[in-house]
């Protein structure tokens, strides 16, 4: 399969930075978008025209009424995505309900799948994961994602850390590769954690969240490097040059656009998806990181990272009843959290609203209405083929 990008790139990293130069005026030249007040959620014309939208990543795991209103007020669809390899009932209560919420409702909810990683050393292994892949793409799943748990976390029989590109995952992404289907990649995650240190004062990418609860993929102590996270990924999209590859947030360089633009112009055949990292983008230049969005347009996806509350855990394992589990002022705050979130999201991308943060105020990206059409909608449709379907 020959990958076929639409935004037919013309400068090389080089230029994007030369131009930087000038993109003071550019962005002045465009006449900001229509800025809207919060009354205005009252209105469901409120923004973009009621376009639809897609959002790439999203975790729900339940048939929730208050998500289907939400999408109705925002001409939304979602792509619910499960991961988590090392834990196999997490994963398959995960894909149960993303079959079922994806049948039922499919003008909501698509879906994509993962595999289970436990047992990579055990023979008929990748076997067992193709298997279990085919029948997740009859039943519907458009994609499939591997985690940082891969690199951080899952290791071989001598206590070493396995990386993306080790061989014993060839013969899953060669099927996938086969299938045509594109693999979201969250490999690493921001560089930030690498900078972190514990009690005890050593690194400590994984440190607790509060409560004394630690990140889902166990404490990881920086053992294995930023670096060499992000060139073993490197080596897989270039490896599989007809896979169609999305790299979660931004592909863990949200810090720094400019990283992100070296890989764009390197692999063609590489997206990214912008869940969980505005606060990232914030952080930069506006006029860099708007320079970069009108750049590599056809390159960027929308996604929120939202639960709705409904990740599958441990001590919510059946999902059944979760309409009747909450109270009408619950639900209630459930929504406007939702509504709060993507309100947020579309506001910086599609005006120049002021956003003030905690030491510094800064400007909405007011990308162009053919731009934010790409983001929120157009590039979904290209790079996860089918997820429009009964949209």
């Amino acid at each position: 399969m020959e990958i076929m990008t639409t935004n037919k790139i013309k400068h090389p990293r080089r230029h994007f930075l030369k131009k930087l130069a000038v993109s003071s005026f550019i962005a002045s030249a465009i006449p900001p978008m229509h800025l809207v007040t919060g009354e205005a959620w009252e209105d469901p014309q409120y923004l973009l025209n009621n376009d639809k939208k897609i959002d790439v990543h999203t975790h729900i795991s339940s048939d929730a009424v208050y998500l289907r209103e939400v999408m109705d007020d925002l001409n939304l669809k979602m792509l619910t995505i499960c991961n988590e390899g090392l834990k196999s009932d997490r994963l398959e209560a995960q894909r149960k309900a993303a079959i079922v919420i994806s049948e039922k409702y499919p003008r909501y909810y698509t879906w994509c799948t993962t595999f289970d990683l436990n047992g990579t050393d055990s023979p008929g292994w990748s076997n067992r994961v193709i298997g279990r892949l085919k029948e997740d793409f009859e039943r519907g799943a458009l994609a499939v994602k591997v985690w940082k748990e891969i690199g951080m976390q899952l290791k071989n029989k001598d206590g070493n850390f396995i990386q993306i590109d080790h061989p014993v995952f060839e013969p899953v992404l060669d099927f996938i590769s086969s299938e045509k289907k594109p693999l979201f990649m969250h490999i690493g995650d921001p560089v930030e954690y690498w900078l972190s240190t514990g009690a005890d004062g050593l690194p400590d990418a994984w440190y607790a969240e509060g409560n004394d609860v630690w990140n889902r993929i166990g404490k990881f102590r920086g053992e294995v490097s930023y670096d060499t996270l992000m060139h073993a990924r490197d080596r897989i999209i270039k490896k599989y040059s007809e896979l169609m590859i999305v790299g979660c947030h931004m592909g863990s360089m949200a810090f720094d656009v400019d990283l992100i633009a070296e890989r764009l112009d390197k692999f063609p055949n590489f997206a990214v998806e912008t869940s969980f990292t505005i606060p990232d983008l914030m952080g930069q230049s506006r006029e860099m990181v708007r320079a970069f969005f009108m750049e590599y347009q056809d390159r960027i996806l929308y996604g929120s990272d939202i639960s709705g509350g409904l990740v599958a855990t441990p001590f919510l394992v059946d999902m059944s009843k979760i309409n009747e589990r909450w109270s009408t002022e619950e639900i209630s705050k459930l929504k406007q959290e939702l509504y709060s979130q993507y309100e947020h999201d579309f506001y910086y991308f599609a005006t120049d609203q002021e956003f003030q943060r905690k030491n510094y105020k800064v400007r909405g990206l007011a990308l162009p209405e053919d731009v934010i059409q790409k983001l929120f909608f157009d590039n979904a449709v290209f790079w996860v083929p089918g997820i429009e379907k009964a949209f």
